[in-house]
């Protein structure tokens, strides 16, 4: 029996991983063949059923269970001379089915680090079952996005992930979000300062404006605080049913893979540096400001390590020769 406890060896991480982008790769191929099923047979109950499942199901190609769904109703409409299609499906069902439960595995087993990361935050508007909550979506993502030809370590890519989503919605706690009455309010105020200001050719007062929308002078007064041009986040956008602040990209904050890759690249980075011997080390971290402060010159490194300033130059020359046969470097850039 698996102990779900036990965090995933780094060989399991790989096959498991393995097995998932398998499955999303079969995942596609069922897909096709689902598309190709919905054009011939467009008015068909099975037709209908798929398209209510890909029409309410995110990230499709990694839902391994609606994907199962979507290929036993591909199976059972096949004609007994169907035989390569019905190979075809049931070869690629399989590989969705252990895809499945190897994903299954990975978010299991990685609770944890879950729980572990979410026990950092404390706020008072979010519950620690929320940040779990939370927490797993994020992990679930990482199981997905998880590239085990990388040659790094899921708890790694994944911590990234866990926190980005954690630390979203915890920041979304603290937004304050304008409803749509407030809103309305808020035009009625605009709108009577506005022909006021026509007619009279001066700012209304907050008697004359309270007076006009049917509200306390106090009310207004708070309402005019909020910025013209606020909206409701939260307010449907488009023809869709979309939220508006699903549209407001944040530029600031890295996205959940580029934080991952980041922290791999340190990770191979700082792996390759410790292979060092402590001199090469100081030459290459002062000589590239890898330690955040200034880059230091030849003769500044050389006077700390007691050497001439052609020295660490020369040093400096094998140094990067050396780093550019490690296993670790090389495998970032052959990634990139």
């Amino acid at each position: 029996m698996t102990n779900n406890k036990r965090l995933l060896t780094k060989d399991e991480e790989i096959s498991h991983g393995m097995k998932i982008q398998s499955a999303a790769q079969a995942s596609n191929i069922i897909l096709r063949e689902a598309e190709a099923f919905m054009q011939s047979e467009p008015s068909s109950e099975t037709t209908l059923r798929i398209r209510l499942i890909i029409n309410k199901s995110k990230n499709l190609e990694y839902n391994f269970k609606k994907i199962e769904e979507i290929s036993k109703a591909l199976i059972a409409e096949l004609s007994p001379e169907s035989y390569a299609k019905e190979q075809l499906l049931r070869s690629n069902l399989e590989k969705v089915k252990e895809g499945g439960w190897a994903k299954g595995q990975m978010i299991v087993r990685n609770q944890g680090l879950v729980r572990k990361l979410a026990m950092t935050h404390s706020s008072q508007y979010v519950t620690q079952d929320d940040l779990i909550q939370q927490g797993n979506e994020g992990l679930i993502r990482a199981v997905e996005k998880f590239d085990p030809n990388m040659g790094n370590k899921f708890s790694t890519y994944a911590r990234d992930w866990i926190k980005q989503t954690i630390n979203r919605y915890v920041d979304e706690q603290h937004t304050i979000k304008i409803p749509e009455y407030l809103r309305n309010k808020i035009m009625r105020i605009r709108k009577a300062q506005n022909t006021y200001l026509q007619a009279m050719g001066k700012e209304a007062t907050l008697s004359v404006l309270a007076s006009e929308c049917e509200m306390s002078e106090t009310e207004v007064e708070t309402l005019l605080s909020i910025k013209p041009d606020a909206v409701s986040l939260n307010k449907s956008f488009g023809e869709g049913e979309s939220d508006l602040e699903n549209f407001i990209e944040d530029e600031k904050s890295l996205t959940p893979e580029d934080a991952a890759e980041e922290t791999m690249v340190k990770e191979k980075l700082k792996s390759a540096l410790e292979a060092l011997s402590p001199d090469e080390r100081v030459v290459i971290v002062r000589r590239y400001a890898l330690d955040g402060k200034g880059k230091a010159t030849l003769k500044e490194i050389g006077d700390d390590l007691g050497l001439s300033k052609e020295a660490v130059r020369l040093k400096e020359q094998r140094v990067l020769r050396k780093l550019q046969m490690s296993a670790d470097l090389q495998h970032l850039s052959r990634a990139e």
